[in-house]
């Protein structure tokens, strides 16, 4: 995770701290300035999500490693020289070969070289704020676009295997799995996403009105839902469990049943998307729906299925804009099943 600190707070001293840490690939330095950049002076600042934090991390030591390999003697492209055209064919790299840290997995898709492309825009932003350089290599630098649609990238989990998860969980006895179906419960239901569902103090729930206020939504929006009467069940169920492993004075409403130093404090995104990977895995759901966010997307199209009301289901899900939200009507796998087979009754004699 990036860390700020206070350092850059003077004019002189940042500018000269900058170009040092530039010249010398000091890539602690430059993170902590990108790190202070995003919390003090970027648009969201103290609302920047720890996932933005992360993936912009990994986006700028990506570039950095790309400019300046670390075993080089020097680099093949200075970072305060910079250019539109090398960060062009930094993006084509990644695009057509991959990553360039240890952990690379092959090419990157489209969106992941976008997010990576908005991280070094971060990054130069930071460097220009801090006097190192004039202008942003990476402001023009455009990706090219998906073309497998967004809904057929990031599909909905269909009912039917929604159902056997929430089954499957029922039947367990590890107190892990009571948590995980509360969780499942508020994504595949509510709309939740995962950083919000982990976020949840137990403050924020309102269990004799079946509320759930989410207080650090996207964007640092907040909203309050409501819960499915099967959702309140697991979560009623989950919290009569929950003291028996919660640590003193902690109040999250998720915490870890096991672990040694994480045992009793709020649980992490990383360890749900294991324990959730695992569940797929052995109920052997096809792997284009291994995923926790294929939970909200179901979410989704249950709550367009149930109100066509673009408005309700934007609401719901803390969309800004409707438009977002008529993404679910094309994940709406159900009613599309429907129309086909409407088509075959006009042809049955």
């Amino acid at each position: 995770m990036l860390e700020a600190t206070p350092n850059w707070e003077d004019p002189q001293k940042r500018r000269r701290e900058a170009i040092r840490a530039a010249s010398e690939r000091d890539l602690a330095t430059l993170l902590n300035l990108l790190a202070y950049y995003l919390l003090y002076k970027s648009k969201k600042r103290s609302l920047t999500s720890l996932h933005t934090f992360r993936a912009y991390g990994q986006g700028v030591r990506d570039w950095i490693n790309w400019a300046w390999p670390e075993d080089a003697k020097g680099p093949r492209v200075p970072l305060l020289k910079a250019t539109a055209d090398d960060v062009d064919r930094w993006l084509s790299e990644l695009l057509e070969k991959g990553g360039h840290l240890a952990e690379g997995k092959g090419p990157l898709k489209p969106a992941s070289a976008a997010l990576y492309l908005s991280a070094v825009r971060a990054f130069y932003r930071a460097l220009i704020w801090a006097g190192a350089m004039g202008h942003n290599p990476a402001a023009e630098v455009r990706t090219p676009g998906d073309p497998t649609p967004r809904h057929e990238r990031r599909p909905a989990l269909p009912l039917a295997l929604y159902q056997r998860l929430v089954e499957y969980l029922e039947e367990s006895e590890a107190p892990e799995a009571a948590a995980d179906l509360a969780l499942v419960r508020l994504m595949g239901d509510a709309g939740l996403r995962i950083s919000e569902a982990l976020a949840l103090d137990l403050a924020d729930l309102d269990l004799e009105a079946g509320l759930v206020h989410v207080k650090k939504g996207k964007g640092g929006k907040a909203r309050t839902v409501p819960l499915t009467k099967a959702a309140h069940a697991a979560l009623k169920r989950w919290l009569g469990l929950r003291p028996a492993y919660a640590a003193p004075r902690e109040q999250a409403v998720f915490v870890n049943t096991g672990g040694r130093r994480a045992k009793g404090h709020r649980l992490q995104a990383h360890t749900l998307r294991r324990r959730l990977s695992g569940y797929y895995r052995t109920l052997g759901f096809p792997a284009r729906y291994r995923g926790a966010h294929t939970l909200r997307h179901l979410a989704g199209t249950r709550l367009y299925r149930a109100t066509r009301d673009l408005h309700v289901t934007a609401s719901l899900l803390g969309h800004a804009n409707v438009t977002t939200s008529a993404i679910y009507a094309k994940m709406d796998l159900d009613r599309l099943k429907e129309a086909v087979e409407k088509i075959e009754e006009d042809l049955t004699p």
